[in-house]
């Protein structure tokens, strides 16, 4: 069934969603909504849907931050841009991906040799069925400069660069709620992976790079965040004397 897996309200104006295939987060307040990352492009009911659920209305949506150019996190993004004038924006490094002048993402070519691993058809199918060979690209997407950006809801959200997954990956870091967004760069399941609930990182055949994508997820759960808000799976909550 095509619908939210769960909803969590992190904090003040912070609403965590598990989508079918994966996550994005709302930020809303003071009559505005801002998105970091969209879900699939056939997500794009079920994002409006949990700005809704968040208590705002989708008409109040001013931009978009993406992690990393896939498009199971540009999802509907070009659409909001052209028919709304939401705004997209990625880190400078990321920029190419997001306007598709380069595409690094994952092939078909890339999943033949899992072609037999039990999940690895099933999600293939789901994954294409909610738009994933489609063109997501935003070619007047805007970069984010600095370490830090200000959203129009009243929260900041400071960049932490996590190159690897894609060349300009990038995770967000909320400093009120201590919430860490990974996008791909640490995430806690996923249809290919065994274990759920865990911080780790999606198959190699994944990475544009996978020592790098390994060298980011190193530092990543050196970070002293309470919360884990990935790109798949669910969220993961560390008490105070047990944060990685």
């Amino acid at each position: 069934m095509h619908s939210i897996r769960s909803t969590t309200r992190v904090a003040p104006g912070i609403l965590f969603v598990e989508g079918p295939l994966s996550n994005w987060t709302v930020f809303h307040g003071g009559g505005a909504v801002e998105l970091v990352d969209c879900g699939y492009p056939v997500d794009r009911p079920l994002v409006e849907e949990s700005i809704r659920l968040a208590g705002a209305d989708p008409a109040d949506l001013k931009r978009i931050l993406i992690t990393h150019g896939h498009s199971d996190h540009l999802g509907a993004s070009a659409q909001f841009a052209g028919e709304r004038g939401v705004v997209v924006a990625a880190a400078p490094a990321e920029l190419p991906n997001v306007r598709r002048d380069v595409t690094e993402q994952v092939t078909v070519a890339d999943l033949l040799p899992s072609a037999l691993k039990r999940g690895t058809v099933r999600w293939a199918i789901a994954a294409v069925r909610a738009g994933g060979l489609g063109d997501v690209g935003v070619r007047d997407a805007v970069a984010l400069e600095g370490d830090a950006v200000a959203l129009s809801t009243g929260h900041t959200l400071r960049l932490v660069p996590s190159p690897g997954h894609t060349s300009g990956s990038v995770c967000f870091f909320e400093p009120e709620s201590r919430a860490l967004l990974t996008g791909d760069a640490i995430v806690t399941g996923h249809p290919l992976l065994r274990e759920s609930g865990e911080l780790q990182q999606l198959p190699a055949f994944f990475q544009h790079d996978a020592d790098e994508a390994a060298l980011s997820a190193r530092r990543l759960v050196l970070c002293d965040a309470a919360v884990v808000l990935p790109g798949h799976g669910p969220v993961i909550a560390f008490p105070a004397d047990a944060r990685p």
